[in-house]
């Protein structure tokens, strides 16, 4: 008999070597802000040990602490997904899943991951979300930053600047929205999945950083002090590294640096950012409608349904956003899977509720270094 637990702390090894015979890679170089000397992610994994005592399968969650417009949500990004090749088939990862998603439920308000769209959809997870991928070439800074002068911006090597720690505050939370990040693990948060980070100086200062993949072809995070810095800040960095091409992703609420790389963009693509599962739409709401309101704004109106049981009144009113725990008595009653569509994704346009149709799909974003 198959027992699903959580993993023990001598284990630790075994379930690493377990994930990097079964990806084909090495997760401590993949994930070092997650696996490392003396870490304790055996907390966060939970295990599948057969009769003899073998772990074949493994799942773990990433805790964190959300915070946009006065508001917190605590959210668990799950990850590390694997079963023994020799073991598919049995329901291992089926078991661990349900095993982590009874724990989450009544803790978190949302879970994330990210992976097959149908697969997880048997989980309760709907890919969702909005991600702005932005596509530059050098025709782009050629041609429409021509006249733009980049000379006073050099990059280096992030955390060999000094001043970073100063700055880094600052950047998270001035956004709009963003994840508790541990100052005692930036490094190696900022270099997970093999990223580079670069310090953007102006003059000698430091006015920001990005995140890119180590032959710059996707740049995950940008942050500046100054969007007004933007198209100086992507000149120097296509002539520093020589580069033909690159593409910048970005959250819709981040409404100041995608004005500029809109305007000379050569296109951009919006895409869903990760699958989600909500436990608590009240406060999901709550959130990122607000969000929305401040950055994009909302049309007025009033919507009431029953979502997954919960019931919830919206009412918007000059883009101030009000969500109540209660419902009218010919509320639309919505499954958990149609209420996620109706809020991740655009198909709610489809749906036919007397909704307004700027209100959704709400903007929920998650920054590379911040999944798992």
């Amino acid at each position: 008999m198959t027992i699903y637990r959580q993993a023990r702390p001598e284990e630790r090894n075994e379930y690493v070597d377990l994930a990097n015979h079964t990806f084909g890679f090495d997760i401590e170089e993949l994930l070092p802000k997650v696996y490392y000397k003396g870490d304790h992610s055996d907390r966060i994994t939970k295990v599948a040990e057969t009769e003899s005592g073998k772990l074949v399968a493994e799942n773990a969650v990433l805790p964190q602490t959300v915070h946009a417009s006065g508001k917190t949500l605590l959210a668990n990004f799950l990850g590390i997904m694997v079963v023994d090749p020799k073991y598919r088939g049995e329901g291992h990862m089926k078991e661990l899943m349900k095993l982590q998603l009874e724990e989450m439920s009544g803790q978190y308000h949302i879970s994330i991951l990210g992976g097959q769209r149908q697969r997880y959809e048997y989980f309760g997870y709907t890919s969702g979300g909005v991600q702005y991928r932005y596509h530059i070439n050098i025709s782009n800074i050629r041609h429409a930053l021509k006249d733009t002068d980049s000379n006073e911006i050099l990059f280096s090597p992030f955390f060999e600047i000094a001043g970073w720690e100063k700055l880094l505050p600052r950047i998270f939370t001035s956004r709009e929205v963003y994840v508790e990040r541990n100052p005692d693990t930036l490094q190696s948060l900022f270099t997970s999945y093999h990223q580079h980070p670069w310090g953007i100086q102006k003059n000698g200062t430091l006015i920001g950083y990005l995140i890119s993949s180590e032959d710059h072809s996707t740049v995950s995070e940008l942050a500046l002090l100054s969007p007004q810095d933007t198209k100086k800040v992507i000149k120097a960095y296509f002539h520093q590294f020589h580069l033909k091409s690159s593409s910048f992703l970005f959250p819709e609420y981040e409404v100041a640096i995608c004005k500029e790389f809109s305007d000379f963009a050569e296109y951009y693509q919006i895409q869903p950012s990760n699958m989600y599962n909500i436990f608590d739409f009240a406060a999901v709401l709550d959130m990122f409608l607000t969000v929305k309101s401040c950055t994009c704004g909302l049309s007025d109106g009033i919507f009431s349904a029953v979502m997954d049981h919960q019931p919830i009144t919206i009412t918007v009113c000059q883009n101030h956003v009000r969500v109540e725990s209660h419902a009218a008595k010919d509320a639309v009653h919505l499954s958990k899977m149609d209420a996620q569509k109706l809020l991740l994704t655009p198909y709610g346009r489809y749906m036919e509720l007397s909704v307004p149709l700027d209100w959704f799909p709400l903007p929920l974003f998650w920054y590379t270094v911040d999944c798992f």
